[in-house]
């Protein structure tokens, strides 16, 4: 059932200015379950609880639209219990379950519950329905010829692979009448061999059209079989589906949404005044800032806290069962259950110091002056952002900079002064007698992680890979213990700097960090067409030199790595904690945040970073 929590997130997007909420992907029947927090739209007393959301939503005057779907044999019988539904018995690449081919009574019973499940949201209190062919759904698999192999009359041409699709809108629109709009998410091209392709879309969206029963059309693109178009990350250029709704949108008369990296208020304007859609859909800009509408409509853009597209805290969050986040964040899935999202201030005004203008230390700085404190960020480099200068140097990895421009925005905007290219020392703190310092000094990599005498030149960390510290050869080692895009982004930027890259890593194999984000095929694509060798299962024993000394981890055999001029270590990092040890003892009260701790993502150095300014 729908929480507060949920409730509580959406109504937070309607109070930031969004005109049209659609909650996706809810269940319209008891066999379908892909992941145990399903919201099962289908149960009698569902309607008392949807009008909780709907209400709260409405007070903002924003539309809630509820988007039903079955998701086929994208499921799971292990949850329900039950066999999965498909138009033929087959198998999903990702959940791996062969389903039952549906028989008629199937087909009755789906129909029904579709109709049942419109009126339960029509009382419910929404104001229209969006009928899900989209990536994840069973009607998709009916149109696609990938997965409808039947013989019947809902298999084969497309006529009769349209038939579900055209009985469960024509029953929708039956149930609810005129009083909500009834519209349906179409999958334009699943972008994979054999698939639904634009050209046959364009016939679709023309049959939904005449049968008078569609008010709109919501335009995606993709399949589980290629998770990455699903799911883009920053890998995937923005606007990449225009051209599939743009086309959608010329070939019939319904209004059209386009969605999909549509990163920027701007963008959508632009979108929506070449005529490519009639509205502009986003998700994950609408995660990270909830207030995106309405800091547009105010020309504030640069307010904004502009999505990075990492995937981490939300699609990979999402993908392991657990509560939606946000990396610059900390308040998604938090959001008050009512009122504003606002700060307390703080009862006693205090000078507070901020040693560190990475994330951590900004957004400390940002809160603490919120609350009321006279704050002062010290920073040794010459520019702000700590190790994300570093990330976003890495190719695919550009976005990134997003999130340092946010905070130092930010800072700038509230007066926050920040000494930059100050080395910071115990007697300058305590020169200036604050009342509470939080050290948010971040890391560095760990200086020997492997026995042996080894180091620079021929011996490097990622990082100075990456700031061209010194001369690497031509042929590069990246001992990689990282699993991650870290490790990956290092071995690109070498592979086009025209390096030959073997990349070794102790895990099972290469990327095993980015599957839950949706970045692990592409990720590994990008790697493999130019050039780079993976080599996985691997234990380095010892570095000699430049002579790595390693082993299968299985067999124990003994391998050596000494055909490479460079070997890069991205193998982890330490905590920069001395400063915070030194002034322990001389600071009443001190506060130690993100990677200083202990080195982990941007998200917890943020997370951290805003728990210390709110506990000033």
């Amino acid at each position: 059932m729908l929480n507060e929590r949920h409730i509580a997130y959406y109504r937070r997007r309607a109070q930031g200015g969004c005109g049209l909420i659609i909650v996706g992907e809810l269940a319209i029947h008891p066999n379908d379950r892909p992941w145990e927090t399903v919201i099962k739209a289908y149960r009698p007393d569902v309607a008392a609880n949807f009008h909780r959301l709907t209400d709260a939503v409405h007070q903002f005057d924003t539309r809630v639209f509820a988007q039903l779907n079955h998701h086929g044999f994208q499921s799971s019988g292990s949850i329900t219990r039950k066999v999965t539904w498909g138009p033929s018995a087959i198998s999903d690449i990702v959940f791996g379950e062969t389903c039952k081919s549906m028989e008629p009574e199937d087909m009755t019973e789906l129909v029904e519950a579709y109709s049942k499940t419109a009126l339960l949201a029509k009382q419910g209190g929404f104001d229209g329905l969006e009928i899900d062919i989209g990536p994840e759904s069973l009607l998709r698999q009916f149109l696609s010829p990938i997965s409808n192999h039947r013989g019947d009359e809902y298999g084969g041409n497309l006529e009769n692979r349209m038939r579900l699709p055209l009985q469960v809108l024509d029953a929708v629109q039956k149930t609810v009448g005129d009083d909500l709009a009834v519209g349906i998410c179409l999958c334009a091209d699943e972008k994979f061999w054999g698939g639904i392709n634009i050209e046959e879309s364009l016939q679709i969206a023309q049959e939904f059209e005449r049968t008078g029963h569609a008010d709109f059309i919501n335009v995606t693109v993709g399949t589980y079989y290629n998770l990455h178009l699903v799911m883009p990350s920053q890998l995937i250029p923005s606007g990449f589906t225009l051209d599939v709704a743009e086309q959608i949108k010329n070939c019939v008369s319904l209004p059209t949404i386009a969605s999909y990296q549509t990163d920027f208020p701007d963008m959508a304007e632009n979108i929506i005044a070449e005529g490519k859609a009639d509205m502009v859909g986003f998700v994950r800009a609408m995660i990270s800032d909830p207030d995106m509408a309405r800091k547009a409509r105010e020309g504030r853009p640069e307010d904004i806290r502009h999505c990075v597209r990492d995937n981490k805290g939300c699609v990979g969050r999402i993908n392991q069962s657990k509560s939606l986040g946000c990396i610059q964040n900390p308040q998604i899935g938090h959001e008050p259950l009512t009122g504003e999202e606002s700060m307390a201030r703080a009862s006693e005004k205090k000078r507070v110091i901020v040693i560190g203008a990475g994330p951590s230390g900004m957004e400390a700085a940002r809160v603490a002056h919120e609350r009321g404190h006279d704050v002062t960020v010290y920073e040794k480099e010459e520019t702000v952002g700590g190790q994300i200068n570093l990330i976003d140097k890495r190719p695919g990895r550009e976005a990134m900079s997003g999130v340092v421009r946010y905070l130092k925005h930010t800072l700038d905007k509230i007066g926050v002064p920040v000494r930059t290219g100050t080395v910071v020392t115990p007697e300058l703190i305590l020169s200036e007698r604050p009342d509470a310092v939080v050290v948010a000094t971040g890391s560095k990599p760990i200086d020997k992680p492997y026995p042996g005498d080894y180091g620079p030149p021929t011996v490097i960390n990622g990082q100075d890979a990456v700031k061209g510290t010194y001369p690497i050869g031509e042929n590069v080692l990246i001992i990689d213990e990282d699993g991650g895009g870290r490790s990956m982004a290092t071995a690109e930027m070498l592979a086009e700097q025209g390096k030959k890259v073997t990349l070794i890593t102790s895990d099972l194999f290469i990327g095993i960090e980015l599957a839950p984000r949706g970045e692990l095929y592409l990720g590994r694509q990008r790697l493999l067409q130019k050039g780079v060798t993976f080599a996985p299962d691997i234990e380095v024993l010892e570095i000699s030199g430049k002579q790595v000394r390693a082993c299968d981890i299985y067999t124990r055999k003994t391998l050596l790595f000494d055909e490479h001029d460079t070997v890069v270590l991205e193998v982890g990092n330490a905590a920069d904690d001395a400063l915070y040890q030194q002034l322990k003892k001389e600071v009443r009260e001190i506060y130690r945040t993100g990677d200083c701790v202990a080195p982990r993502g941007i998200d917890m150095a943020i997370i951290e970073g805003r728990n210390a300014g709110e506990g000033l």
